[in-house]
């Protein structure tokens, strides 16, 4: 769904667009792209108290599980390891050790720990060139057609794979291979990213969704990408209809699975105990969203406007409202003191500034990033609060976890760059030569500890493999925002 023609007008609108921390849209996929969707247009180291939350390691622990594996390794290997891992370990993730495996590991540890180089005819190998050792992959978003952050978002990719090597040169992978990181223009509608990913689908060895709720599911449920074996991953959004898909990965919390964390978000500061409503977009793909968040107020007994919260103290909007006049009425006729909200960007700044003393709160990853807090504060408003969940933090606490990167430009970025450094960690978990198929039965069987992303698991069932969310508090700093990330929780 592209945006309202007067909202394409507005310059003021910045939506945020990142691969391991999208921003999703309120649009609903559109007859005739359901028609096209038919047609088909590392080193040992966890352990009982390491590995990945506790539980994917050895019997031994490490002192960093997540992002340097433990120091004596476990019998079972580290995060992801082989059947029997290695029995020392590594200290390195993308290394692993003189005897343990690496990230994917292997049968019986290996000597190196690396995991394999693609080889012709063995597999799908689309996106890699053989003669000169690159590896393509295609991130989608809106270069065009909502005011997005261009620079930042194509270059977080190019910024993690050329320049954080050693001696920021390119950073190498599978023996010598360099990644090619793309981003190619969706246009802000589903039916553009389903015609970019089908395209993207025949030179690019895998996909990254890039932004909207709409734009993923239609990429997500591609027969094109699904009959090629294309390996397709996005931040977790909706989960109606890409839950049963072979070649689909969320790579952070679903709108469903932050549902008890928001709640416990509000608990954590002060505003549980209010007069809720939910602001959101009537929109299927948003239904999940709304029905598990419900549920949820309804078993804390949460207030609404009168007793206890019911169906009265849902408001469904358009899909791009023109105003929020109407709803700041009802918010304030309702006495509303913490809002849910999950919609258009540019009308949420419209319904903060209509109605500033509410505490806005949701999943992420919506609003809980620089552009669309500047959306909320700027005209200026005076005492603003949002607490929202995201999938990365913010920049300098980005800046922290990604250890030597170089300088972020903004959030985006910086969520794109953690982004490939789980996809990295997910290159290395392929046991034997690298294909499409070996890639999606690899990052199926484990995931990927993280590092600026909190880690994904999927542990060869779920496809939403998200296992924790930051927490991004909104403050307005005169007429520009301001993000601070006060906790992470875990699922």
């Amino acid at each position: 769904m592209s945006l309202a023609r007067t909202v394409r007008k507005r310059r003021g609108l910045v939506v945020a667009v990142l691969a391991g921390a999208l921003l999703t849209s309120a649009c609903g996929l559109k007859p005739e792209v359901k028609d096209q969707l038919a047609q088909g247009g590392t080193g040992g180291g966890g352990g009982t108290t390491g590995g990945l939350d506790s539980g994917l390691g050895g019997t031994t622990g490490g002192t960093d599980a997540t992002t340097t594996g433990g120091t004596t390794g476990g019998t079972t290997g580290g995060f992801a390891g082989g059947s029997t891992g290695g029995t020392t370990g590594g200290t390195s993730l993308t290394t692993g050790g003189s005897t343990g495996g690496s990230a994917a590991g292997g049968s019986t540890g290996g000597s190196t720990g690396a995991a394999a180089a693609p080889v012709q005819g063995q597999g799908t190998t689309t996106g890699i060139d053989f003669k000169n050792k690159t590896i393509r992959v295609v991130l989608h978003g809106p270069l065009t057609g909502a005011g997005v952050p261009q620079n930042s978002f194509k270059s977080g990719g190019p910024k993690y794979w050329e320049q954080s090597g050693p001696g920021g040169g390119p950073r190498l992978i599978l023996g010598g291979y360099k990644v090619i990181a793309e981003a190619v223009d969706d246009k802000y509608n589903a039916q553009d990213a389903l015609r970019a990913c089908n395209a993207a689908s025949k030179t690019a060895f895998l996909i990254l969704g890039g932004a909207g709720t709409d734009q993923i599911q239609a990429c997500g449920q591609s027969q094109v990408l699904r009959r090629a074996n294309v390996p397709y991953l996005s931040s977790g959004v909706t989960e109606t209809g890409l839950g049963s898909l072979p070649n689909y990965f969320a790579t952070s919390l679903t709108y469903r699975q932050q549902s008890p964390l928001v709640i416990k978000m509000a608990q954590d500061n002060g505003f549980l105990k209010k007069k809720w409503a939910i602001v959101i977009t009537g929109t299927p793909n948003f239904d999940d969203a709304r029905e598990s968040f419900t549920a949820e107020l309804k078993k804390v007994r949460a207030q609404g406007a009168v007793g206890d919260f019911s169906d009265k103290d849902i408001f469904l909007t358009e899909k791009a409202p023109q105003n929020c006049v109407d709803v700041g009425n009802k918010l304030r006729a309702g006495g509303y003191e913490s809002v849910y909200f999950l919609g258009q960007p540019l009308f949420f700044g419209q319904c903060v500034q209509q109605y500033p003393s509410a505490t806005y709160t949701g999943p992420g990853p919506s609003f809980g990033i620089q552009s669309v807090a500047d959306l909320a504060c700027r005209t200026g408003v005076a005492g603003f609060k949002g607490f929202y969940l995201h999938p990365t933090p913010d920049k300098a606490m980005s800046q922290g976890l990604a250890k030597g990167a170089p300088a972020f430009t903004d959030d985006i970025e910086a969520g794109i760059w953690g982004a490939m450094q789980s996809l990295e960690q997910a290159f290395n978990l392929v046991q034997g030569p690298l294909s499409r198929e070996s890639f999606t039965a690899a990052l199926a069987k484990a995931g990927a500890p993280g590092g600026v992303l909190n880690p994904a698991v999927y542990n060869g069932g779920s496809r939403f493999g998200g296992t924790g969310a930051y927490v991004n508090r909104i403050t307005c700093n005169g007429t520009t925002g301001a993000i601070k990330t006060i906790a992470n929780y875990k699922k």
